[in-house]
């Protein structure tokens, strides 16, 4: 087996997930299940070819607020459990501090409790 070693943090994140395939004009609809700068892993049973452009749209919603953002990217490898996603370009610093800042702090406070 294979070691992928990650050179970014990665956040656990649960949300929904639209994946457009312009190439052959499909939609996915899925849950993200968690999220760098680099990418994302989205679960789905969906067997997408490796290098497969696309364009993710990760809606992030809040008591008082909803944030859409659209990615472009590409599979970069799947397995039994979903679709890893690299993204073209590195997501901009604030749409990721953003997550990390709520969500990162959450899961590091809970797992020093636990």
């Amino acid at each position: 087996m294979k070691s992928i070693k990650r050179q970014r943090q990665r956040i656990d994140f649960l949300t929904k997930v639209t994946l457009n395939f312009p190439t052959n004009g499909e939609m996915l609809n899925a849950l993200m299940k968690n999220i760098s700068m680099k990418g994302i892993f989205v679960e789905t049973d969906k067997k997408i070819p490796i290098d497969t452009p696309c364009i993710a749209e990760i809606i992030i919603t809040a008591p008082n607020s909803k944030l859409i953002m659209q990615i472009e990217g590409f599979v970069s490898r799947h397995d039994s459990e979903g679709l890893g996603i690299q993204f073209k370009n590195d997501m901009e610093w604030f749409a990721f501090f953003s997550i990390y800042e709520h969500y990162g702090r959450i899961r590091k406070k809970n797992d020093e409790i636990n």
